[in-house]
Formats: C-alpha cells, structure tokens, sequence
C-alpha cells in the first residue's frame, strides 16, 4: 500500500502494486480503509491495525525498497538554446512541455487540456501573472502525469487560452516530486514520491 496524492479529504492510494485509486475518509478496498486525512498524511487500517503514512510512503517488501532498488528517472537534453523539452502524457495523451523551473505549477494551453480529457468548465477562474502579463487561468487538477519512468497524479495546474501559451509548461507542482540533477547539457529528473 502506497499513499501517492492528498486532495481534501481524499488520498490516491496504490494497494498490492495496483493502479493508484481514489479513496475517501471511510472508504474500504482490498482490506484498507481510510480513516483520515491530515497535513500530508492519511491514517488507515489495515489487518486489523492503524497507522500513519506519508505521501510516497507505505508498505513494501524489503526487495522493493532496499538501498539499490531502481528509481522511476528520465534523462533531457537541451536543445541547441539551452532549454529541456520533454514528452510525455497527461491521462494517456502525449504532450511536448517545455520544462518551466520558474512555472509553480504546470501549465497547459486549452487545446491541450482538452485533448488530454482535463476538465475546465467547472474550474475556478484565477488571474495569474505570465512572462506575457497578466491573463485568466483555470485552476486543475491532472490526475496522472508521465514524463519517461516517472509518474505524478493529482498535480496542480493552470489551463490558459491557446493565444496566451502555445506549448505546454511542465512546472514545479511536477518537479517538485522529483530530484532534478544538471549535469552540462543534461537533466536529470528521479522520481522522489
């Protein structure tokens, strides 16, 4: 069991290496219940006893994570101007992002958004300030992001008008789950949670 997402009172947990599910306080799946949510922790009920698990965090045979167990990473290269690119996908869709360390979250030009299924028509409207200047955004949640071997779900972004962002910027609500590492003309994201 692995804790891979906090959102209110919800967590996205992974049992016995399954997809990451979305469970309420007081729901029950595969022997776990989801007792609470606190900070970035949930506490939960498994076999008959309760404890606390952070994000990242659970439970796992000593062989998954031992000191030389493999870590999800992907390795960019700049591009001849000295910016990364990455492709990935969002929900299953395959996305080009420029890789954004000064974006606090990530963000999707509308066309995107839309290809890769994110839902706008309900998401609060927030003004935010872009190397353009300032313009409105709808604030998302991206329930699974891939970029190589490292996975994130539940990620915070913005949606902007296609006029306003012509590509797609990975931003550090994804980066931040990661260790980044440049080395020359390299970056290397590892997977931390």
């Amino acid at each position: 069991m692995t804790v891979n997402g906090l959102l209110g009172d919800k967590a996205l947990i992974s049992i016995n290496g399954g997809p990451p599910k979305v469970m309420r306080v007081g729901e029950s799946r595969l022997g776990v219940t989801l007792i609470g949510v606190q900070g970035d922790q949930v506490r939960i009920e498994e076999a008959g006893q309760r404890r606390n698990v952070g994000i990242g965090l659970g439970s796992s045979s000593p062989a998954e994570s031992g000191p030389g167990a493999a870590q999800a990473k992907v390795v960019l290269t700049a591009d001849g101007r000295g910016q990364f690119t990455a492709q990935g996908d969002i929900n299953g869709a395959g996305i080009r992002f420029l890789v954004d360390t000064g974006a606090t979250v990530v963000v999707l030009p509308a066309s995107i958004a839309k290809r890769a299924g994110v839902a706008t028509d309900q998401a609060p409207l927030v003004r935010v300030s872009t190397a353009n200047g300032a313009a409105n955004a709808r604030r998302v949640m991206i329930n699974t992001l891939r970029v190589g071997g490292v996975t994130a779900h539940l990620v915070d972004a913005l949606v902007l008008e296609d006029a306003q962002l012509p590509v797609a910027l990975l931003g550090m609500s994804f980066l931040n789950r990661t260790n980044m590492r440049r080395e020359g003309d390299q970056l290397t994201l590892t997977q931390r949670y």
